[in-house]
């Protein structure tokens, strides 16, 4: 890992989102948490303590009933729908535990899915999807399906699609837990050159070993951060 470097790539002040499922559900209640730059944060927390829904709020797939989220020096509330999703595609990256690869496309079409939320490039992306293949290792692998990879292909292809727009920030949600525990090392291996390479990461994890990859570690308990380990 490297040292964060100065200034924030996201500011997350006294979040608090509560779910109306029959009685309510309090996800998080009053979650503050920054994001430096260059920094590798992971989240631990039992089932239901609000660890995904802090992923989407920071993430701009969700909004917060109270608090702010701030990416990138912009204010979320304050941008319209058509803004956040621009911001969401063009500034993050996301690589989800079940890969969320589109079955009909090859490896090198699923790279370049997220170009479509990027008006600068309109040329040059089967070019950019090889490059980044390359990187994860899959070089030989673009024409291929994703039920002709395995696990781990799958999940190489998604992080290459996380980064397809040089984002500032990649979010993670459990990337090794559909994994075993080499090819998850493997992964892991993986975030590390992105982070050493300058990348800003946040990971959810359950595995421990796993979060111990990160520079820190932030415990969230019933919608709350209990405690925030450095490593």
């Amino acid at each position: 890992m490297v040292a964060a470097q100065s200034g924030a790539i996201v500011e997350a002040t006294e979040l608090r989102r509560t779910y109306h499922l029959g009685e309510p559900v309090h996800a998080l209640d009053g979650v503050s948490l920054s994001l430096p730059r260059g920094s590798f944060t992971a989240v631990m927390g039992p089932s239901g303590s609000g660890k995904s829904t802090l992923m989407n709020l920071l993430g701009c797939l969700d909004t917060p009933d109270d608090g702010e989220v701030t990416v990138g020096g912009q204010t979320i509330s304050g941008l319209s729908d058509a803004k956040r999703a621009k911001l969401r595609g063009t500034e993050i990256g996301f690589v989800f535990q079940t890969f969320n690869l589109m079955p009909r496309l090859t490896a090198a079409e699923n790279v370049t899915l997220p170009l479509v939320f990027n008006d600068d490039v309109d040329v040059g992306r089967r070019e950019r999807a090889e490059t980044l293949l390359e990187r994860v290792g899959l070089g030989d692998r673009l024409d291929h399906a994703p039920n002709e990879l395995s696990g781990g292909q799958r999940q190489r292809v998604a992080i290459a699609r996380a980064l397809v727009n040089e984002p500032s920030l990649v979010l993670a949600d459990e990337p090794t837990g559909n994994l075993d525990t080499e090819t998850g090392d493997e992964i892991m291996d993986l975030f590390g050159e992105l982070n050493n390479s300058g990348r800003t990461i946040l990971m959810v994890t359950h595995e421990r070993h796993v979060a111990e990859r990160a520079d820190r570690i932030v415990h969230l308990v019933d919608g709350q951060i209990q405690e925030v380990e450095q490593l």
